[in-house]
């Protein structure tokens, strides 16, 4: 939506300045000239490890001392990079055709260090999040991955997927809200598409690093059970399906041990529990030891190094307190990631062009498929531009008067320099225009509340814009929106409120927030940081040129201190022993009740609930299906259902799946195991099927065993929750889990095995292993009706009813039973219908197979459960010469013959006549009516 003429300049501008610096060197060694021959580590037939090996070999031990450690590497040629006082890579060896490792932080956007401008100045990682679709966190890696790699950096310091435990922490708008389910897809998509431009992905921060206040001295204190089930489950997603390249340990203890020198949490867990093969790196300053890190699994100290510094590295090695081979170890499981990523084949030595104009529309539309609209009463949006005369812009600069950034540090610095912004107001004025109104946008700063509120009374609507500086380092201390650019912001949202009751209030917040005008205002959109496209996505969605889709990653809740911050031992923490202020300890007494898991097991309602987000049309999900209702644990189950767009404009919702475990598995009442975002049309529906696996990596259906030190699953019930929210549940299902060695629910197909040609027969078709209610079933008989027919099928239970029994085809009845009313279900093994057959008179003896196929059986609650296929051999016995099939052979056999006389199997009617050939020597003739008059009794 934006003018072109407004932006092209800029665009062009910010293409022409990175241009000009193409042909600068980076300062890192090159590729270009190593040979295999010379350097055997550089040919590309041999695989990463090999590759690793042979050069770590090649390396003398100042060398492998150097690479263990960054420092400040002063890239002069350059113009305005500040690599030097970064202390953020580490310096290549030219000779051994090692490249400098550079890196960027993120998750603000690539190239910090880059020519301005560094990059697209993305949305939050909230924002990604909230669009609940993989696709959205892949373009946003996407953006990242290519940038970095063009500002010449080949590291990139993020995701950050930690969870959101804290309402107030100072870095949820980095991280994916929290759910670790979500929060793994997410991270997973995003790492795919980081490294698919051969730059690393760095996750962080490992582990239950969910606080900024004190993280550098703070201890938390968290169960294994807890650990594994949810704060390490988001990094064993993304090291199982992403080839994570490398993990950033944190900077609090965990469980009393510096979490950067934790053999348990480096080695036992991170390699050992979740499969990591890449490096550890530590957060800046996080490292606190040299040799008992070095054993406990960190491999690289970030900044300049204090600890693995060559004098206390060599002295740790004359003492023999670490070895070569530890050394050697630390470099392994790096170079070879470098090796994987093509790092050393196709170093990045120089900068690249950004396609700026391509990026900024694709963060414009990440925003907008993040954005979440959290109220909407009396359809106040979207608003209506061919009725609107004058909109009323009321906020504080930070928040209306210009584009809204994710921010860092105390200073609330932007680290990235976007080529272009939109401030709400051009946003405004873009979406108007584009839509043909000439309505006026007048902007009012909120610096006199009562001259804002006077505006917003002679307007036709108000839009006010509020929200909150997150940042890291500092915990907000208050859920209330904060006093900003000296204006009380919710005294500013009342007042407006109380002058226009058409008020639209937008926030662009990093976290949940307190919202106490809510019941005075009609309409609500949440649209997190939304980047340097801020205008356009607000405004499009405001005006309905987008119809907002999002879902909250995040609870919000009813008051300051609820949930994971119900008491200070839970946050910030407390000081156990009173010896002072520092350090303080962290208890995550809560358990698994965190986040939208807390809410349920206390049965409160949060203001809005994990999962909650409106739209500008409706739909209605239904059909709930459910492949089977008995697992073995072990094979997927596919939960099946339809989505409908009942309303008048297109929109996407976002259907959830969640389970709740069997109570034995002492549980919170349900948890997140799949999701999909469906776009529909008005009136259009569409089947959604979401697998649930029990072998994938966020282990949806198992528990962590602590005393056995592994994934287990619990037998018994688990429900099935369908819905659009994590509070707003719509169907309910059932799946029963069972040791893999005990039996299924099965059909039997029982009766006659053998059968006169000619006579009636019956089978009867039951069930075996019920361990549910089966209210009505559905099968279908197949056989060959040249060789059997149907006669007719009949209950064999009281208050089971043959319902239908359709004649669909030659050989094929479809049968439906039901049980009329409670009381009669079916919930024990047994017979329940016979069908009654008759076998044709034939000229030989033949077996012929009932079959009975599609067999359904449907519970109380409409659960669907398909069960296999089971079939009935039966011999159908020939008398020679009874060819009526009336059991003798008379006079109306010989007729039989007589008729067919002369046909051979050459006639085109033979098949018709094939039964009179008693001697089966393809032709009917004198020695055919001798056989049969010579039966003759």
């Amino acid at each position: 939506m934006k003018s072109v003429s407004y932006y092209s300049k800029k665009i062009a501008l910010a293409f022409l300045v990175v241009s000009m610096s193409l042909s600068l060197a980076v300062g890192a060694a090159s590729a270009d000239t190593a040979q295999p021959d010379t350097l055997p580590w550089m040919n590309t037939s041999l695989t990463p490890e090999v590759r690793s090996d042979l050069l770590i070999d090649a390396m003398s031990l100042d060398q492998k001392i150097q690479q263990i450690a960054m420092k400040p590497v002063a890239n002069t040629n350059i113009p305005g990079c500040g690599f030097s006082s970064q202390g953020r890579h580490v310096e290549g060896i030219p000779e051994l055709a090692i490249p400098t490792l550079r890196m960027t932080n993120g998750p603000f956007g690539g190239g910090d260090c880059a020519v301005a401008p560094t990059s697209t100045g993305l949305t939050s990682a909230l924002t990604v999040a909230s669009s609940f679709d993989p696709a959205v966190s892949w373009a946003w890696g996407d953006i990242i991955g290519e940038e970095t790699r063009a500002s010449a950096h080949n590291v990139l310091l993020t995701p950050g997927i930690n969870l959101g435990r804290v309402a107030n922490a100072g870095r949820n708008f980095e991280y994916f809200g929290e759910d670790p389910y979500l929060a793994g897809v997410m991270a997973v998509a995003q790492v795919n598409a980081v490294q698919a431009h051969g730059v690393q992905s760095v996750a962080k921060h490992f582990a239950a690093n969910e606080q900024e206040t004190s993280r550098q001295t703070m201890d938390t204190i968290v169960d294994d059970r807890t650990m594994h089930e949810l704060y390490l489950l988001p990094f064993e997603m993304t090291i199982q399906e992403a080839n994570l390249a490398s993990v950033m340990c944190s900077y609090p203890h965990l469980n009393g041990v510096y979490a950067c020198e934790s053999s348990e949490l480096l080695n036992d867990w991170l390699r050992d529990d979740l499969g990591f093969k890449g490096y550890v790196m530590s957060d800046r300053g996080a490292t606190h030891s040299t040799a008992p890190a070095i054993k406990a699994g960190l491999d690289l100290e970030f900044a300049s190094p204090r600890w693995f510094t060559p004098e206390l590295i060599n002295a740790a090695l004359d003492t023999g307190v670490l070895t070569v081979a530890d050394i050697d170890k630390q470099l392994d499981r790096r170079f070879t990631v470098m090796f994987e990523l093509g790092q050393f084949d196709d170093p990045i030595n120089s900068l690249s062009p950004i396609d700026f104009e391509t990026n900024g529309r694709r963060i414009q539309e990440i925003g907008e498929q993040g954005s979440v609209l959290l109220k909407n009463d009396h359809s106040t949006l979207p608003l209506k531009a061919a009725s609107l005369k004058s909109v009323a812009l009321i906020g504080t600069p930070t928040f209306a008067g210009a584009a809204k950034f994710n921010s860092q540090g105390p200073s609330n610095a932007i680290v990235v320099t976007a080529p272009y912004t939109v401030t709400p107001e051009q946003g405004l004025n873009n979406a108007l225009q584009a839509l043909g109104s000439d309505a006026t946008v007048t902007y009012n700063n909120a610096s006199n509340i009562a001259e804002a509120a006077a505006l917003a009374a002679q307007s036709d609507v108000a839009v006010v814009m509020v929200g909150d500086i997150s940042r890291e380092g500092v915990d907000r201390s208050s859920l209330a929106l904060p006093v900003t650019d000296g204006v009380n912001q919710d005294a500013l949202v009342a007042a407006v409120a109380a002058a226009n009751p058409n008020t639209v209030v937008v926030l662009k917040n990093g976290g949940p927030v307190l919202l106490p005008w809510l019941d005075k205002v009609p309409a609500v959109l949440e649209a997190w940081y939304p980047g340097q496209e801020d205008g356009n996505i607000v405004a499009n969605l405001l005006l309905g040129i987008v119809n907002p889709s999002g879902k909250l990653p995040i609870s919000f809740p009813t008051q300051e201190r609820e949930a994971a911050t119900a008491t200070p031992a839970q946050w910030p923490g407390i000081d156990p022993d009173g010896a002072g202020p520092l350090p303080l300890t962290a208890t995550y007494s809560e358990g698994l009740e965190m986040g939208y898991r807390w809410y349920d097991a206390q049965g409160i309602d949060p203001v809005f609930a994990f999962g909650y987000g409106l739209s500008y049309t409706n739909f209605e999900i239904s059909k709930l299906a459910i492949s089977q209702t008995i697992s073995d644990g072990i094979k997927p189950f596919d939960v099946s259902f339809s989505v409908k767009n009942t309303g008048n404009v297109a929109g996407a919702e976002v259907p959830q799946v969640y389970l709740g475990l069997p109570e034995s598995a002492n549980q919170p009442p349900k948890r997140l195991v799949g999701f999909k975002k469906v776009m529909l049309a008005p009136g259009e529906e569409k089947q959604v099927t979401v697998t649930i696996d029990p072998s994938a990596s966020n282990h949806p259906i198992s528990v962590w065993d602590a005393d056995a030190d592994k994934w287990t699953t619990p037998e018994g019930k688990y429900d099935v929750y369908v819905g659009n929210a994590s509070n707003n549940i719509t169907m309910t299902g059932a799946i029963t889990v069972t040791d893999a060695s005990a039996p299924t629910l099965s059909a039997t197909l029982t009766g006659a095995a053998a059968v006169p040609a000619g006579k009636a027969f019956t089978l009867n078709f039951g069930l075996q292993n019920v361990t549910q209610n089966v209210f009505a079933q559905e099968v279908t008989l197949n056989f060959d009706p040249t060789q059997v027919e149907f006669m007719d099928a009949k209950s064999l239970k009281t208050g089971l009813q043959v319902v239908s029994k359709e004649v669909k085809a030659p050989g094929k009845v479809r049968i439906i039973l039901a049980s009329l009313g409670a009381g009669n279900e079916i919930k024990t093994d047994g017979d329940l219908l016979s069908v009654e057959l008759k076998a044709k008179a034939n000229p030989q003896t033949v077996s012929a197979n009932v079959t009975l196929t599609n067999i359904v059986l449907a519970d109380g609650n409409g659960v669907e459960t398909p069960i296999a296929n089971v079939s009935q051999s039966v011999a159908i016995g020939y008398t020679k010469g009874d060819l009526n099939g009336d059991g003798k052979i008379s006079i109306g056999d010989l007729g039989i013959v007589a008729a067919a006389y002369g046909k051979t199997d050459q006639s085109a009617d033979w098949a018709e006549f094939k039964l009179a050939d008693v001697n089966n020597d393809n032709k009917i003739d004198i020695f055919d009516l001798s056989t049969v008059a010579q039966l003759i009794n």
